[in-house]
């Protein structure tokens, strides 16, 4: 069995907690997901059961869709409500300038990445590390800020230091670092309290399952033309599937491209492979 589950992760549990799960609903053992939820967020993750699991990179390279909210006037070691608190400072919202700020992220090439986060370190996890006591440092990430907006900014006071808003980033963005910058360029300190991701590329979460209401699994399986409609994809016949299965390629009347798709004629996906030549070569079959 392969194929992809929309899951709508809900708060505490991590992303590996959704594959575990999903392994004891399924039976299956091969499931992994496209880009990881810190335990504390919600929304969208894109599940891959069986062989679809080598698709995963594909998925995990789409921008993504947040609302998140942070709190001004407080830092964590974690950059979240999860860790323990740093600093506290004056919430400065007389400094808040939603648009000069949003003008600011929109034009954003890179971020602090959290020394929290799951980043590798010479091969250990670095927050792993940091739970052992080990300082590290991780150089900024190259980022793009596609799209940002604040959302009810009028509601920021004193009484309630909180800002909410909604972004579309790069992969590899993170959103605790997003908050870290937006209460820096009010000269001071935050932290996000709550996330919750609403789309990778054009699939939303309003189309996700949560796991307690994942009733008929295999139902909410989704057509494959449905997540990869962004890239360049051919329907084939068995014999020209068998052909490609066999590390042969297939003549095409297509021009040259360095990724396309190889669908059944039900629509799931057989090869991911390239177009040279008028000729379509297979570089992974499923």
């Amino acid at each position: 069995m392969r194929g992809f589950l929309l899951i709508d992760k809900a708060a505490g549990n991590s992303s590996f907690d959704v594959i575990r799960q999903l392994r004891k609903i399924t039976g299956i053992k091969r499931i992994g997901h496209c880009g990881t939820l810190d335990p504390f967020a919600t929304g969208l993750l894109i599940c891959a059961l069986g062989s679809y699991t080598r698709l995963n990179s594909l998925l995990e390279a789409r921008e993504k869709s947040y609302e998140a909210t942070l709190r001004l006037g407080q830092s964590t070691t974690t950059g979240d409500p999860e860790g323990e608190v740093e600093e506290t400072a004056a919430p400065n919202i007389e400094r808040f300038d939603a648009r000069a700020i949003t003008e600011a992220a929109l034009a954003l090439d890179e971020l602090a990445v959290p020394k929290y986060s799951a980043v590798k370190i010479q091969g250990q996890r670095a927050y792993k590390l940091m739970r052992q006591g080990v300082e590290v440092e991780i150089a900024p990430r190259a980022v793009k800020v596609h799209s940002f907006q604040f959302i009810n900014p009028n509601e920021l006071s004193e009484q309630n230091p909180c800002l909410s808003y909604a972004c579309t980033v790069s992969k590899g963005t993170y959103i605790r670092s997003l908050s870290i910058w937006i209460a820096a360029q009010m000269q001071t300190v935050a932290h996000t309290v709550s996330l919750r991701r609403t789309a990778i590329g054009d699939i939303s979460v309003d189309d996700a399952v949560k796991l307690d209401e994942l009733t008929d699994w295999q139902a909410a399986l989704v057509p494959c033309e449905r997540l990869f409609g962004h890239l360049v994809s051919r329907h084939m016949d068995a014999e020209q599937i068998r052909v490609l299965k066999h590390g042969q390629s297939v003549p095409v009347d297509m021009a040259d491209t360095e990724q396309i798709l190889v669908l059944n004629e039900m629509g799931g996906i057989e090869t991911l492979g390239y177009i040279k030549d008028g000729h379509l070569h297979p570089k992974v079959n499923f």
